[in-house]
């Protein structure tokens, strides 16, 4: 029975299992196969998508592009015209002309041939005519015989060399008729490939999108798109590594136009010839401005950053622009304005007073000076203000920290004590002025008109809804006064206006060099915008002792101190988190109180804290951070600029070159921010808020100062910073005083200088240099028979004829205070420097009987001539005899 098994088992097959067994080994292979090359990379789907999407469309275009010829009258017509010349150089007279030209070319050529030959025969014998001459002459052997020859030869290659250009010339005439035969063709064939050349270019770009193989057409073979920067990241241990960028394997219409409308991963680049001209990706890749996980390519989640506990989480949108302060100190940049808002918004709403940002920890406060706070306001306006400053000014910058009645008592309460001493010196050396009257209505009228007309409202509001000087949305700059006169007195305005500084030492408000009777009016008007609505009982409580104590021990609190100098807090310390890093900060470490209403993600998050600051707060979690009412667009800003506070490090190599030029801008941008030079003037292209006010009459506004760094000399400008002297006599407006430090003024002329790319700054004049026959045209041009430039311009003290707004500047301060190429430019266009300038255009147009009629001469004797009448009177005033 055994051995009947054993047969058995060796007659039964198994072929059955062995084919499912190579049927599931080769279904494993083909899986395998499949996953790797197909399920796990998807950029290969993306890739060959996209090459059919650019055939497809290179397609389009080259049919749409022959359509286009084949419909274009004009093209019809020359091929018309191009066939006929074609044929006409066939067949008929030209044809027979061509042929005669041709055998006539050919018997040409075999003569021309044949003197060439002769010549080179000719030339053998010369070389070997002047062997033997010099050998003779080496061994001491006659040469008589030996330089007859040479001269024979020579005689003998001269006829040769005239036979050989008679047959050249011959044959070049020949060529030229037959080059004016056919040119009637060949400029048809040159205005055809004219007509063609986009159908050209198209079927070229057609030809490299695909592969040929013999008659057959095939996309090219996707295959991985790799940029790698060296030295871009840093290790744990602070050493460089390079950095893998992938993007592009997936994103290959990127950077190519004509996809601007096709969904993403096909879509080009926005705004491509902006960024992308300057940010090639073969050389930055995508991850430095976008984040995400640049080698990965096995899933877009992963590519993109959009998985668990992975850092840097791709940036879409405006919120790309967080990036550009990584390589760039200037914001001031085209595609770059919500991180430049968020950034001009975290400066000036104080932020870096509570929260330290490494590279903002340097700024001054942003809040008014309050160690004489007693001198200037009114009690009971403090402790409204201080309980919510919005119900006051609605547009203050000032948050709203949402403090009870008492609470406003007694931070007034401490405030009012700690400045005590110094309000009190301060009162003691200002008295109180003589002649203010706010009932006086020709008084009040009189300051209305100043207020109008000094250049106050570049800054200042004077009624609830004016806001000429706005910082974001809905932000003021500067106080609204519509209400000053509930806020403090006369003693304290009219010592303002007539010298800010020597109320608070980092006043912001620049000196109009009023004078008294000009402060006395202006102080009347201020008094009738607002009545005083003090509460005498109040200042009992605003003297005990614990009020004064909970007072010091708020203001510790809410840090008040990070705006404001207060009396008492010089050595208190940032109350808010450090943000230096704030945009790395990962979901795990936000709070979100008990919100379960709000996606637990870093944008949310910072959207709602800036929104609503103390949402987050729970019954045992206090926060403090104020309500700013900010709008929404200005919290998006903040926030962009919030997502660019990360620990990366860009290498040098990669950042923007010109950094000291950046700096400068930087570092003048602020200045201006600070002292609201934008208020009154038109710089970098934006400001100028009171020309509103002079739309009628342009020239009456403050000047723009678009390439002051061009225009004027640094000394110049230096001097007229500390100390501003009329430039144009007839306007009303003042440029103020602002008291600028010299570092200061330094700083803006740098500005003005960097925005302008100045490289060498100072000019040199060499009076000697400048020919006697420049001064004399120069003083021909400007003189009435000319240009007559005196009826405009002032001569030192010489005032022209006409109504005083047709003035323009002293001429005699050309030379101290214009650069002298900036002259030239002017003088060629005025229209182009400063458009809408009253200033003409005299070029091209000068007269013929001045230099020779050579108007760039005329130009330079003009510039010449100016500077020489600076130097006059330079002399005049250095003699005494100038007024």
């Amino acid at each position: 029975m055994a051995g009947a098994r054993v047969v058995d088992d060796e007659k039964k097959s198994y072929s059955a299992v062995f084919l499912l067994a190579v049927g599931l080994l080769l279904a494993g292979a083909v899986w395998s196969v499949w996953d790797d090359n197909i399920t796990r990379r998807p950029w290969k789907k993306y890739q060959s998508e996209f090459f059919s999407l650019e055939v497809e469309r290179a397609k389009e275009a080259l049919e749409k592009e022959r359509a286009r010829l084949a419909a274009d009258p004009a093209y019809q017509e020359l091929a018309k015209q191009l066939a006929a010349a074609r044929e006409s150089v066939r067949s008929g007279d030209a044809a027979r002309r061509l042929a005669e030209l041709q055998r006539t070319r050919d018997e040409v050529t075999v003569h021309l041939n044949e003197a060439d030959f002769a010549l080179r025969i000719v030339k053998s014998k010369l070389e070997e005519a002047w062997y033997e001459y010099e050998h003779a002459t080496l061994t001491g052997a006659p040469t008589d015989k030996a330089k007859a020859h040479i001269e024979d030869l020579n005689k003998e290659k001269a006829e040769v060399d005239r036979r050989l250009a008679e047959r050249q010339a011959a044959q070049a005439q020949i060529d030229k008729e037959v080059e004016e035969v056919n040119s009637g063709v060949k400029a048809l064939e040159e205005k055809q490939r004219d007509m063609e050349a986009e159908r050209v270019k198209l079927e070229r770009k057609l030809d490299g999108l695909q592969l040929h193989l013999g008659p057959m057409d095939f996309p090219r073979i996707p295959k991985i798109q790799q940029v790698v920067l060296d030295d871009f990241d840093r290790s744990a241990f602070n050493n460089a590594l390079g950095r893998v960028d992938r993007c592009t394997s997936c994103h290959s219409g990127i950077e190519k136009g004509g996809f601007e409308e096709d969904p993403n991963p096909f879509k080009t680049h926005p705004k491509r010839d902006l960024l992308l001209n300057k940010h090639p990706p073969e050389k930055f890749g995508c991850t430095p401005c976008h984040g995400g996980q640049g080698p990965a390519v096995n899933s877009v989640e992963k590519a993109h950053g959009e998985v668990k506990f992975w850092e840097k989480e791709l940036l879409r949108g405006e919120k790309v622009q967080a990036s550009c302060i990584k390589c760039h100190t200037d914001l001031h940049l085209e595609g770059a304005e919500t991180i430049a808002r968020g950034e001009y918004l975290f400066v000036n709403l104080g932020c870096h007073g509570c929260h330290l940002v490494e590279g903002y920890d340097g700024l001054d406060k942003v809040g008014p000076y309050l160690r004489r706070i007693g001198a200037k306001v009114d009690p009971a306006w403090i402790v409204r203000w201080i309980e919510n400053p919005h119900v006051y000014r609605a547009k203050t910058k000032m948050p709203n920290f949402m403090f009870s009645r008492a609470q406003a008592t007694a931070i007034a309460a401490y405030l009012l004590d700690a400045s005590k001493a110094d309000s009190q010196q301060w009162l003691d050396s200002h008295p109180a002025p003589a002649g203010i009257d706010s009932a006086n209505t020709e008084l009040v009228e009189k300051g209305r008109t100043l207020a109008d007309n000094l250049g106050c409202r570049g800054c200042h509001g004077f009624a609830d809804d004016e806001s000429p000087a706005l910082l974001g949305a809905n932000k003021d700059i500067v106080p609204n006064l519509s209400k000053v006169a509930e806020k403090t007195n006369a003693r304290w305005i009219y010592n303002w206006i007539k010298n800010p500084k020597g109320f608070s030492p980092v006043a912001r408000m620049p000196s109009l060099r009023l004078s008294d009777d000009e402060a006395v009016a202006l102080t009347s008007f201020l008094l009738t915008l607002g009545k005083p609505q003090g509460d005498p009982a109040l200042a009992a409580t605003l003297q005990q002792p614990e009020t004064i104590a909970q007072g010091k021990s708020l203001i510790r609190k809410y840090g008040c101190f990070g705006c404001h100098d207060i009396a008492g807090m010089e050595t208190e310390s940032r109350i808010g988190v450090e943000l230096s890093t704030f945009g790395s900060k990962p979901n795990e470490e936000l709070f979100f109180g008990n919100h379960t209403d709000i996606p637990e993600n870093w944008d949310n998050w910072t959207y709602n804290k800036l929104k609503t600051p103390r949402t987050y707060q729970t019954e045992r979690i206090e926060q403090v951070m104020p309500q700013f009412d900010l709008a929404d667009e200005d919290i998006r800003a903040l926030r962009v600029f919030l997502t660019s506070r990360t620990d990366d490090k860009i290498p040098v190599k990669y950042r923007y070159p010109n950094v000291q030029r950046a700096t400068a801008l930087v570092q003048g941008r602020r200045l201006v921010q600070k002292y609201n030079c934008v208020g009154c003037h038109i710089i970098e292209g934006g400001g100028g808020a009171i020309r509103v006010r002079y739309e009628e009459s342009p020239t009456l506004a403050p000047p723009i100062l678009n390439g002051e760094g061009a225009k004027v000399q640094p000394d110049w400008l230096f001097g007229f910073l500390k100390h501003p002297v009329p430039i144009r006599p007839w306007l009303k407006l003042r440029m103020p005083t602002f008291g600028m430090s010299d570092e200061e003024a330094n700083t803006i002329i740098s500005y003005f200088l960097a925005q302008d790319a100045v490289q060498v700054p100072f000019a040199f004049i060499e009076d000697a240099a400048i020919p006697h026959e420049n001064l004399e045209a120069g003083k021909q041009l400007t003189s009435q028979d000319y240009f007559n430039c005196f009826s405009c311009h002032q001569q030192g003290d010489r005032k022209p004829e006409g109504p005083p707004e047709g003035w323009a500047p002293d001429l005699t301060m050309a030379r101290r205070r214009l650069n002298p190429e900036w002259i030239i430019r002017w003088l060629h266009d005025p229209q182009k420097i400063q458009p809408n300038t009253k200033m003409p255009s005299f070029y091209p147009g000068g007269p013929d009987d001045v230099l020779g009629g050579d108007e760039e001469a005329q130009i330079r004797a003009l510039r010449d001539y100016l500077m020489s009448l600076g130097k006059m009177q330079v002399q005049v005033a250095s003699s005494g005899t100038a007024n």
